[in-house]
């Protein structure tokens, strides 16, 4: 993500040569998401959100990857005082997130022909064909209530915990 490709109306806006489907991809982002990338520092000569120590476009995804696992097992450690062991996590890929936001969405009443075009699939048979709408708005509203309902996750407290 390169802070040039977010226009003043908060639409990032990806590249058909770096999108999957080859096509530009548009993602409404959500003030959870603006909040991130605002409080990423400016690197001078470096327009990437999120570049790697090169000032390039991020790489080292399965370094990452391997040290998000193991910072989820600490806290899961944490979490249950040791009642239980939390030496590793069951396999899982960064795809997953995109399952897991699309069942958030569902859970957060976001219609699924909404979630589909967050998730920048492409819509096939006559409705890709015709509809040319672009869903601006129906995306924000979706990608903002899945930034709230992670929230709540994140925040609630745990019916079985009592403060003294």
């Amino acid at each position: 993500m390169s802070r040039k490709e977010i226009g003043e109306d908060a639409i990032w806006e990806i590249p058909a040569e770096r999108y999957k489907t080859k096509r530009p991809n548009f993602v409404p982002l959500s003030k959870a998401a603006l909040a991130v990338i605002n409080a990423r520092p400016k690197i001078e000569n470096c327009d990437y959100v999120f570049p790697s120590r090169a000032r390039t476009p991020f790489s080292g995804f399965g370094k990452s990857k391997a040290a998000l696992d193991k910072a989820v097992v600490a806290a899961m450690k944490k979490r249950t005082m040791k009642r239980a062991k939390a030496e590793s996590l069951p396999n899982w890929t960064l795809h997953d997130l995109r399952r897991t936001a699309k069942t958030l969405m569902a859970r957060a009443s976001v219609r699924p022909d909404i979630s589909e075009r967050v998730l920048g699939h492409v819509i096939k048979g006559i409705e890709g064909t015709y509809d040319r709408y672009s869903y601006a708005d129906e995306k924000r509203d979706a990608l903002e209530k899945l930034a709230e309902t992670i929230e709540r996750i994140l925040t609630q407290k745990r019916a079985d915990v009592v403060m003294l």
